[in-house]
């Protein structure tokens, strides 16, 4: 049941206008602090009310409980989770810090993020979504529909269309986007884009990135039908599992997708590749400026019609642009790893991306989290001779980032301009592994020009159920 609370409104006196929030909002950042400090060095509380913007969270728990820690200091006015309770002890329980008590207590609870719109759209500011991959796309558009800014995790959408739908509805409804791939705020993805551009490594021409993913306790066997001879489970009293298949087919409850398993299906999510992909191709993406593959394919495990495989091998090839020459990428998950660059080196099992130049060679661990040449002996040689650092950093991580992009701050690094493309990629390699096919792509048209038939998988690629607004 929702909490009979009103969430405190933004003037003790007379409304406000959404523009005139808007312009304070920004005129407030311009007389404060412009440096985004992490978490544990700023204090709760320290913005007066009318400074805080005000939250929606649309997916409490797992991812959701990022954004309550790195949005703190902000205000959540709405929480919105189709298991109400369960996502009340998640917080309750949780190992990260959040926004205080007080604070937290006085949004109001929805299980139903329509709803929470029609109710509550001129008390949010912003909205922050950490659902299901299928979800991301309904609630994304219903929010920048209500001018809102937008918050959502990676991938951004489930396909091509959906991406380039939403990526045109925020530009034209002029509000501030993030994608949560965390790295993209990292000091290793800028490292690699500073030491590429200063040719310490010549020429890349071929980049390797991997991950251990699919594994527990996010993905289930490749081979698990959740539909052959399924036991009669009734649906958890505090879960409303018609919201939580949203767009999707109705399926009767299956404890094996929820809370995490969904991942690995094909109706709600986008395997191993579409769940990691966006943090570990994040940093050739950023340093070598890829832009669209001229061609992808992937090589697989045995396929599942309803799972994506054990493991993957995928492989996309960009052609020459700006300036620097084609470059190849390939992706390893599952057992299927890159080969070692140089003796010695230990592959990080959680992942991580080399890049081959024509001078050198050089390691960036998973999530851009730390950059290094290789061998060890030529950074050990290099350590008083690396480029300056050219690009501004951001400390704090992307949601003060977006808050302070929000308030006029600079661009957010995945704002969707930019997290667009790299989710494209991204979804590209997807579809290579459904379709088992080498796929020319023309991202003109969006279509893939030598195999019309695997069209469907560039979008929309899915039935969406009545009434979800897409």
């Amino acid at each position: 049941m929702s909490l009979n609370l009103t969430p405190p409104s933004f003037s003790s006196s007379s409304p406000v206008s959404p523009s005139t929030r808007r312009q304070f909002l920004a005129t407030a950042a311009t007389f404060g602090s412009v440096l985004i400090l992490p978490h544990g060095l700023r204090g709760q509380g320290t913005r007066s009310p009318n400074e805080r913007l005000r939250i929606a969270q649309v997916g409490v728990g797992g991812r959701g409980g990022a954004a309550l820690s790195g949005l703190a200091d902000e205000q959540f006015v709405a929480l919105c989770d189709v298991d109400e309770k369960r996502s009340r002890a998640g917080i309750a329980g949780g190992k990260k810090a959040g926004p205080d008590t007080d604070r937290l207590k006085d949004a109001k609870w929805f299980k139903d993020f329509r709803v929470m719109f029609e109710q509550m759209a001129d008390q949010i500011d912003a909205v922050a979504i950490a659902t299901p991959d299928h979800m991301h796309f309904p609630i994304a558009m219903a929010a920048i529909a209500a001018k809102k800014h937008v918050y959502v995790e990676k991938p951004m959408c489930r396909c091509l269309t959906e991406v380039r739908r939403l990526h045109a509805a925020a530009k034209a409804a002029g509000v501030v986007t993030q994608m949560g791939n965390q790295g993209r705020t990292a000091e290793g993805i800028r490292l690699a884009r500073e030491w590429v551009q200063a040719g310490l490594i010549g020429e890349v021409h071929t980049v390797h990135t991997w991950t251990d993913r699919p594994r527990t306790p996010w993905f289930y066997p490749a081979d698990f039908d959740p539909d052959a001879n399924p036991k009669e489970t009734p649906v958890p009293a505090t879960l409303d599992w018609d919201l939580w298949l949203g767009v999707a087919s109705p399926r009767p409850y299956r404890p094996e997708l929820v809370p995490s398993f969904w991942r690995g299906f094909t109706d709600y999510g986008t395997g191993s590749l579409g769940d990691m992909g966006c943090h570990q191709l994040d940093a050739p993406f950023y340093a070598l400026d890829l832009g669209s593959p001229s061609s992808v394919e992937a090589a697989t495990t045995k396929q599942y019609a309803k799972t994506f495989p054990a493991s993957t091998s995928v492989t996309w090839k960009f052609p020459a642009r700006g300036g620097r020459g084609p470059v190849e990428m390939k992706w390893f998950d599952g057992t299927m790893k890159p080969p070692l660059p140089v003796p010695g080196f230990k592959l990080s099992e959680s992942g991580g991306s080399l890049f081959y130049g024509t001078k050198g060679i050089m390691s960036v661990t998973s999530h851009s989290g730390s950059c290094r040449l290789l061998p060890e002996e030529r950074m050990q040689a290099m350590a008083g001779a690396l480029p300056s650092k050219s690009i501004p950093r951001v400390v704090g991580g992307p949601f003060p980032e977006w808050a302070a992009a929000i308030r006029g701050g600079p661009k957010c690094g995945s704002n969707f301009d930019y997290a667009a493309g790299l989710t494209e990629v991204v979804l590209l390699g997807v579809a290579a592994q459904r379709t088992q096919a080498r796929l020319e792509w023309d991202a003109t048209l969006s279509r893939f020009p030598n195999r019309p038939d695997c069209d469907v998988f560039a979008g929309p690629g899915y039935d969406y159920r009545a009434g979800w607004g897409v």
